[in-house]
């Protein structure tokens, strides 16, 4: 294949992988052979990205090669990815496997989209804010400087200020304009990539960010049978670089030492009293899978309650900014108009 192909499946996305996991649970417990579901998949309408990544799947699994290793093969899939549809091949659950995975890569791809989001609207809002400023600066403030010098008035210190001598005023709002409009281009194009997305690392945000995943990602390896050491194991290298990496590092000490694993993710600090309470009943009645199911859908909701918190922030600030440049602009343009209305009307 081609270097530009290669390049394209090396990119698909959470949602496209949870599609894809999904679609591929159901052909499983349909009982379609492995040789067949690939091929199966691609007479339907597919996205360039996961048809690249379809046709990469097809001559291995048509030669009878396990999913794992032809997913490997393909150099498309995540590395946590292939190891848990290997375990799902070991423990006979592979069905199940693909199902948790798909709706693990929902989630994350629900948390990605929360945080871009954050970031969107206060790059469009900082977008406006120059549009109308520089508006307000190179297209009305003129015409009401021609309107006082007919009347034989001034405008005020502030308007002038704005304006300048000349065109340096108008030159000033086109530069200030331009680099806020450039910041919110930017702002936009880095947070479409992961880079963006890890400057969520730290605060309270980051912190139920970090717990969703967390949950999420026991929660899946917990419904595909993997012992809670090793299911321990590989949330640690998810969590590596997170806010919780060196509390589930304490956490899992606590663990080798003969704690409890609803204990021991208190006491380290990974989840909150609440919901290590929640997690604790279910391990006592032997509901582990489902009870960390439950707690991953409620730590993903705190996230994206955090999320929109932040967003309201962002909002806020920005709508005081826009008011406020508007109304300077506006006052300082009315206050002398009036005084000149209230001269005439004299």
């Amino acid at each position: 294949m081609n270097e530009q192909s290669s390049r394209t499946t090396r990119s698909l996305t959470a949602d496209e992988l949870s599609v894809l996991c999904w679609q591929l649970s159901l052909l499983s417990r349909a009982g379609v052979p492995w040789t067949e579901c690939a091929g199966l998949l691609l007479e339907d309408g597919q996205p360039p990205r996961v048809k690249a990544a379809l046709t990469r799947l097809q001559g291995p699994l048509s030669e009878g090669v396990p999913l794992s290793s032809a997913m490997e093969a393909a150099g498309t899939f995540p590395p946590y990815l292939l190891r848990m549809v290997e375990i799902g091949q070991l423990s006979g659950r592979l069905d199940q496997v693909l199902s948790a995975l798909s709706d693990y890569y929902r989630r994350e791809s629900a948390t990605l989209d929360a945080i871009r989001r954050a970031v969107t609207y206060p790059a469009v809002m900082a977008a406006l804010i120059a549009l109308v400023f520089l508006v307000l600066v190179s297209r009305v403030l003129p015409v009401f400087s021609q309107v006082f010098s007919q009347l034989g008035a001034g405008l005020s210190p502030v308007a002038a200020a704005l304006l300048g001598s000349g065109s340096t005023g108008q030159i000033i709002a086109y530069i200030l304009s331009g680099l806020l409009l450039a910041g919110a281009v930017a702002l936009l194009l880095f947070f479409r990539g992961e880079r963006g997305v890890r400057l969520f690392s730290r605060g309270a945000t980051a912190e139920a960010v970090a717990r969703g995943r967390f949950s999420s990602a026991m929660a899946l390896m917990l419904q595909s049978g993997l012992p809670l050491d090793e299911a321990m194991e590989r949330t640690s290298e998810l969590l590596e670089g997170s806010p919780l990496a060196e509390r589930f590092l304490d956490c899992r000490r606590r663990v080798s030492e003969g704690a409890s694993f609803p204990c021991a993710v208190e006491d380290a600090g990974v989840l909150t009293g609440l919901q290590a309470g929640l997690l604790s009943a279910g391990f006592r009645t032997g509901v582990s899978e489902e009870a960390m199911a439950e707690l991953a859908r409620r730590c993903q909701a705190e996230a994206d309650e955090r999320l929109s918190r932040l967003l309201s922030r962002f909002e806020y600030l920005l709508v005081i900014v826009l008011c406020a440049a508007v109304g300077l602009v506006l006052l300082s343009v009315m206050l002398p108009l009036l005084g000149v209305l209230s001269a005439i009307g004299g």
